[in-house]
């Protein structure tokens, strides 16, 4: 109760803002009546004496309220009133004694004064009015920029959860299928793997099914027709066409002979990949009319049987695919054992590989060829490193397999392979 009373006392004595016109002159006027309303109640109380005080009490509020001229003009009201009606002779402006000039003169002295330290004390506590209120708004924009502040923190706060929520949940879902690629890709990496060993296998069976059946029967017809010319009386017009058939029984022999060893040459399983490679590369060189050059040492420790088998097809399929596609003249083939890692490269002087194709090859087995798909597929299941690099001419074709106990296709990088310059 006693704070609402203050609260009111102080919007009371609070300066009426200068625009508000008709409010501060309204108070002026009422201010300088009720102090003449006021003198005549006190004036039996005061008397002759006192005349003008209750109408200093008025100019002093109109002075902190309404400003200088509202204040003057209280003090004239008041002033007129009190010296018509309480001031000797009364109801007259006539003036009889000194003393009243006296009085009159001192009024508007202290009237003065008043206005003046009281207009003084108005514009002070206007601007400090002013300056409170811009305080005031910008505390209250402030806490309304931190309201919505605090708002939109709230909202991309959500936001930020529900994405969150949502990558996770894609996150889940592409790691499910990358489980899944992966499992695929490796399905297929046995498969593949599976299906050629199988293919080997059958090469194997083929081979020797060529060279026990075809082989002997074709050397039974041979050892038929020398015979033949041991028969005595044989007609000399028989001789031409006898000739004729030995001829093309040792060209079906030698090309069973050739098939059956490219199928699978028994001279790897016998002396390992260094005879067989140089033998390979001496009839593919004879057969494709290209010039290889053979970096192959006399004198190298057989590595495993299944690696042996995957350098020579490596070998294969590398030269094929040189007489073939590459339109060179010339090829070299090196084979090299560096430590605890055996080694193959293949080279041309070609037209080369394409970047898009070698990009190709580089990232997807799927869009690549049976042939290099394969390389890829044997040198991973051992563990090594398989590499196609397109030269300037040419191109090369690198395959490094750990010698001993099979690592990982993951760990397969650690495998160097050797840099050789073209020749």
């Amino acid at each position: 109760m006693q704070g609402a009373v203050a609260a009111q006392m102080l919007t009371n004595l609070t300066p009426i803002p200068p625009k508000n016109v008709s409010r501060r002159y309204t108070i002026a006027f009422a201010a300088g009546v009720a102090a003449i309303l006021l003198r005549w109640l006190l004036d039996p109380l005061l008397g002759p004496v006192a005349f003008y005080v209750t109408v200093y009490i008025a100019v002093a509020y109109c002075a902190v309220l309404c400003g200088y001229v509202p204040a003057a003009l209280s003090g004239l009201i008041g002033f007129l009133g009190i010296f018509y009606w309480f001031m000797d002779p009364r109801h007259s402006f006539a003036v009889i004694h000194s003393s009243e000039i006296h009085a009159t003169i001192g009024f508007f002295l202290v009237s003065a004064v008043l206005i003046a330290l009281g207009g003084a004390n108005r514009n002070k506590q206007l601007r400090l009015n002013e300056t409170i209120e811009a305080l005031t708004r910008e505390a209250r924009e402030r806490q309304r920029a931190e309201q919505d502040l605090r708002k939109a923190h709230d909202q991309l706060e959500a936001r930020v959860l529900q994405r969150t929520e949502e990558l996770s949940k894609a996150l889940d879902r592409l790691q499910s299928e990358i489980s899944v690629r992966q499992q695929a890709e490796i399905d297929l990496r046995q498969l593949s793997v599976r299906l050629m060993t199988l293919q080997d296998e059958e090469r194997r069976r083929i081979a020797r099914d060529l060279h026990d059946t075809v082989g002997q029967t074709l050397a039974a017809v041979k050892m038929s027709i020398a015979l033949i010319r041991q028969v005595k009386g044989s007609p000399t017009a028989l001789q031409p066409l006898i000739d004729d058939l030995n001829a093309l029984a040792d060209e079906a022999l030698q090309e069973v002979r050739t098939t059956s060893y490219l199928l699978h040459p028994p001279l790897l399983d016998e002396a390992g990949i260094a005879p067989a490679a140089r033998w390979f590369v001496e009839g593919f060189a004879r057969r494709s009319g290209l010039h290889i050059d053979c970096d192959i040492p006399q004198n190298m420790d057989r590595p495993s049987r299944d690696r042996e088998l995957v350098l020579f097809r490596i070998l294969q399929e590398s030269l094929t695919n040189v007489h073939r596609h590459s339109q060179a003249s010339a090829a070299t083939v090196r084979l090299t054992r560096t430590g605890d890692h055996i080694e193959i490269e293949v080279r041309d002087n070609g037209k080369g590989i394409p970047e898009a194709r070698l990009r190709r090859i580089d990232s997807s087995a799927a869009q690549n060829g049976v042939g290099i798909t394969g390389m890829r597929e044997r040198v991973l299941k051992l563990g090594g490193l398989f590499h196609i690099e397109a030269l300037s001419p040419g191109t090369a074709v690198r395959a490094a397999l750990p010698l001993h106990s099979e690592v990982s296709a993951d760990s397969a990088d650690a495998l160097p392979i050797t840099e050789t310059s073209a020749r």
